[in-house]
């Protein structure tokens, strides 16, 4: 099938770009072509983040490609270190170098010695190998490790300490409302253990707030490409983690149970009572309803990853839907063309979405289980 009818998975590049970006006061510089940072600034638009890091790209000529010259890679950092705003520079691969056998990481080694004043982290899943999931996966790890190989960043963290903190290797950019997601876990951890945001993977956070991961009382991973880096720091900090993504009542009450565990700590009950109480009423709702319109309460959900899992557990263990097409279906806007259903609901981005409201409704969570109940309600009810 020509390529034109055919959307690309997203490749390694991409998980890097999609984890990294969310850092604002930061630099990514590609060794690449005009256009692909071109199409990366056109999606982090449609994210929803109103900062992400500056998207450079030194552009590519003939000869740079034929003789393997670099000089605009290094002018490039050379211009961002200059400039002084940047914190950090992310040197992001790209495909013609990948290609032609440029080493980025030697190159940024080099340019490390040459700015001792400010990280250079160097990647290596740019090439269309790699899937967005090992992208994801080395950037958080890389992330966590320049905590470990950059002395000065742990002595300004020490001066920095904040007490009971978390981190979150959450939810990134390919997942819709990936930001309301990732403060719904915030505001459960806040409000059940008293629990402040150390350092914030996947969503918007800057550079000092990712130094303050050595200080965190745990991490929490929401998605299994955070795993890589909570045992890293696990094992040279002393981190727990918890791994588990919060999806339903019965998902989240679990989940928090164990936090509880890993913490030693009891979960405050008066806030968990509350929010249970709201949640259930809601979930109330929508059982109903699915007790009403048996033949219609269907759920389809594209995928397998966590996202998926949690919301087929939700629909079926707690709600009584059925897990079959004809329904609701639940995915990207490019699947939901090819499979439409009786209605949308877009939990994936995709090329065709437009994400601009950073505070819409989560998934994960009790508000998230509230939202999708009365999501899944409304198309029950209105049949």
């Amino acid at each position: 099938m020509p390529l034109y009818k055919t959307t690309p998975k997203p490749s390694g590049r991409m998980g890097l770009l999609w984890s990294l970006a969310p850092v604002y006061d930061t630099a990514i510089i590609e060794f690449g072509s005009m256009g692909h940072m071109i199409y990366a600034k056109k999606w982090m638009q449609y994210t929803g983040l109103t900062q992400h890091a500056e998207l450079i790209t030194t552009h590519l000529a003939e000869k740079d490609i034929a003789l393997e010259i670099t000089k605009r890679l290094e002018e490039s950092v050379k211009e961002v270190v200059k400039k002084g705003q940047a914190k950090a520079v992310f040197l992001l691969p790209s495909s013609v170098p990948e290609m032609i056998g440029t080493d980025l990481r030697a190159i940024g080694e080099e340019l490390q010695e040459l700015y001792p004043q400010i990280p250079v982290l160097t990647f290596r899943a740019g090439n269309f190998k790699a899937s967005k999931e090992q992208g994801m996966e080395e950037a958080f790890y890389e992330l966590v490790k320049m905590m470990m190989d950059k002395e000065e960043l742990r002595l300004t963290a020490d001066k920095e300490k904040k007490e009971s903190t978390f981190n979150l290797f959450g939810s990134a950019c390919d997942w819709s409302r990936f930001q309301s997601d990732n403060r719904e876990v915030s505001r459960i951890l806040k409000g059940a253990f008293s629990m402040e945001e150390g350092a914030v993977f996947g969503s918007g956070s800057d550079f000092d707030s990712l130094k303050s991961m050595i200080h965190a009382d745990i991490s929490l991973v929401t998605r299994k490409e955070g795993i890589k880096g909570a045992k890293l720091l696990e094992k040279e900090f002393g981190i727990p983690f918890v791994y588990g993504t919060p999806y339903g009542l019965s998902g989240t009450t679990d989940w928090i149970h164990q936090v509880e565990e890993v913490l030693h700590k009891e979960a405050d009950k008066s806030f968990l009572e509350k929010e249970q109480k709201e949640t259930q009423a809601v979930i109330s709702h929508c059982r109903m309803w699915t007790g009403y319109a048996k033949d219609l309460a269907k759920v389809w959900v594209s995928g397998e990853d966590e996202l998926s899992d949690g919301m087929k557990r939700f629909a079926k263990e707690e709600l009584g839907f059925v897990l079959s097409e004809g329904g609701i279906h639940m995915a990207d806007q490019t699947e939901l063309k090819e499979k439409p259903g009786k209605h949308q609901i877009e939990i994936r981005r995709s090329t065709l979405s437009c994400d601009i409201n950073p505070y819409d409704p989560p998934f994960m969570g009790f508000r998230g289980a509230m939202n999708v109940s009365a999501l899944w309600h409304e198309y029950l009810s209105r049949l």
